[in-house]
């Protein structure tokens, strides 16, 4: 990305900063919930695969999720923890 400063995605999120991630299948953070949505592009997280919806991403110890592409644009500028 040329600037990623100007990036549509970015809207806030400076809570996410230096946050500790971990790479997981999704499960929904309580019962009777369908689904989550990315921090940045807000992109489905679902049980079941769909166009257009992931199954796995990056969660933060209090359930907030991050798909794998913005995981990707935003990993230098958020300095984020990966939990192995």
């Amino acid at each position: 990305m040329s600037d990623i400063q100007e990036d549509w995605r970015l809207q806030g999120q400076e809570w996410l900063r230096e946050e500790l991630l971990r790479y997981e299948q999704y499960k929904p953070q309580k019962a009777g919930s369908e689904h989550d949505h990315c921090e940045f592009c807000w992109t489905r997280f679902r049980t079941v695969a769909k166009e257009g919806v992931a199954t796995e991403g990056y969660v933060t110890p209090d359930r907030r999720w991050i798909c794998e592409s913005c995981y990707e644009d935003f990993k230098l500028l958020f300095d984020w923890i990966l939990e192995i």
